[in-house]
């Protein structure tokens, strides 16, 4: 393309992607695509998307875990499940031709802060590069919004409370504070920056904070040990940790304000943190917690932070969610810790009882 047919200065190309002002479908006669569907956030993603009346297409490069499966429950076998990688543009691409998705949530990533140090270009071409090909695709063939999974690891450190989507995430002497994983997000970040500015591409992004719930991973903590273990009558003890604060946020409540967040108004923010926007809560409230509700727990953990917890320490502080509450009409239903716990055990008593 010759230099001509750019606008001096702001380099902007000349290209129609062919989403600028386009109708959006009505949400029961949309297809939406949702990378990393098959785990834990993903099945909760599945379940509240279904609910709406949308057909709904999951990419991911494994099965459902049986927690997603029970969250999802009777329609799983009949979701579309593409066993793809998002790094693998080809299949992206081929996913995109055969489903023609109206949007798209992209939750697929690599999230193993020390696998992601000892295999950084696998770090680069997923969580960036994967970032890339979805966009690329839409392009392709004209899907008008993403809603993008970042993550508070993009932060540095507290510089305000409450942190919102205005906080920043350079500063003269730090970067992300989740060292590749954070940098990886922040890269994704600024790429659909780039896209929306020079070719109108429509996305937001969304930054979890703390998600818990059925079928939760370990990087949250020992809430999941602690729940599951006194659930099956097992001992949860702990040497660290304890003065611990996290704003924790259930999964219930991450997958409504996805929700919200593609029904958004076209001149909404781009940054939402996906929180409650209510206070911290240390793992030695949350242990406090599961043994009122679960009679006989054996939770015990220690006051100290290790080692690896200390630097993560200055990320947290409490989110605001005013944007999503103002601009999006979203309000958590688990504001409460206590009660999202509660449901968090109920949940998993469930499971268990369905064979899991």
């Amino acid at each position: 393309m010759s230099e001509s047919r750019y606008q001096q200065g702001m380099a902007r190309p000349e290209i129609d992607i062919g989403t600028r002002g386009a109708e959006r479908k009505p949400v029961a006669e949309r297809t939406t695509l949702v990378t990393g569907g098959a785990g834990f956030i993903g099945g909760n993603l599945v379940r509240a998307l279904l609910d709406t009346g949308r057909r709904v297409v999951v990419l991911d490069v494994r099965d459902y875990i049986p927690e997603a499966r029970f969250t999802i429950g009777d329609d799983v076998d009949a979701v579309p499940l593409e066993l793809a990688s998002i790094g693998d543009q080809a299949r992206v691409l081929d996913v995109f031709r055969v489903h023609r998705p109206d949007e798209v949530v992209h939750a697929g990533m690599i999230l193993d802060p020390a696998y992601l140090a000892t295999n950084r270009s696998t770090a680069f071409q997923v969580n960036v590069g994967g970032v890339i090909n979805l966009v690329e695709a839409m392009i392709a063939f004209g899907v008008p919004r993403i809603v993008n999974f970042s993550s508070i690891g993009v932060l540095p450190r507290v510089l305000y409370e409450p942190i919102d989507g205005n906080h920043p995430i350079l500063l003269a002497d730090a970067g992300p504070g989740t060292d590749f994983y954070g940098s990886t997000k922040v890269a994704a970040e600024v790429m659909l920056f780039a896209y929306k500015q020079a070719l109108g591409l429509d996305f937001r992004t969304i930054r979890p904070s703390a998600v818990y719930g059925l079928g939760m991973n370990q990087y949250v903590g020992p809430i999941k040990a602690m729940v599951e273990n006194a659930v099956r009558g097992l001992p949860a003890h702990f040497e660290f940790g304890g003065a611990h604060p996290r704003p924790y946020t259930h999964a219930q409540d991450i997958a409504s304000l996805v929700v919200a967040m593609l029904d958004a108004p076209d001149d909404a923010d781009r940054i939402f943190y996906g929180s409650t926007g209510g206070p911290m809560a240390t793992t030695s409230e949350v242990a406090q917690i599961v043994r009122e509700l679960v009679p006989g727990a054996d939770v015990e953990i220690g006051e100290e932070l290790s080692e690896a917890e200390k630097p993560v320490v200055a990320l947290r502080a409490p989110l605001s969610v005013e944007n999503a509450r103002s601009q999006l009409g979203w309000e958590p239903t688990y504001l409460s810790l206590r009660e999202g716990i509660a449901q968090y055990v109920e949940h998993y008593r469930a499971f268990i009882a369905a064979g899991g």
